[in-house]
């Protein structure tokens, strides 16, 4: 199993990955090629024999005094999960973080999905605050 922190030139990684694990569905070319460009969002894969078994991606948020990083996502192949490659893409990217790409990583779940709850404990999450509720706005 390798983990790779995708970079320019990683396009069909990215594709495949985006193509096989995440909601959003098939990316074309144009798309990956703008999304490796970009250093403020990152792509962690999960490789078994060059094929992408899992996908976190995520965005760099500047504020006055630190630099955040939200997880977006965070999937893995059904016939790959419980065995720490979730985890393993985490630590990925907190090893970014402890390099000085950012200060703090923040991800947001529902309590009731009980198995991403478990995972970012594990992974070393803390739940700052029980009752942190979302907002969506259109636009």
């Amino acid at each position: 199993m390798e983990i790779r922190v995708l970079k320019a030139g990683d396009e069909a990684l990215l594709m495949a990955a985006v193509d096989h694990l995440a909601e959003e569905g098939p990316l074309t070319q144009q798309a990956a090629t703008r999304h490796l460009a970009d250093t403020d969002l990152v792509s962690v894969v999960a490789l078994e024999d060059q094929v992408p078994v899992g996908f976190v991606y995520g965005h760099v948020l500047r504020r006055f005094e630190k630099t955040s990083f939200f997880i977006y996502a965070v999937d893995v192949d059904e016939a790959f999960q419980r065995r720490g490659i979730a985890k393993a893409m985490l630590g990925a990217l907190s090893d970014l973080g402890r390099k000085g790409r950012w200060d703090e990583m923040f991800v947001f779940t529902n309590a009731s999905n009980t198995p991403a709850m478990a995972l970012y404990a594990s992974a070393g999450g803390v739940r700052p605050n029980p009752d942190d509720v979302m907002f969506d706005f259109e636009g």
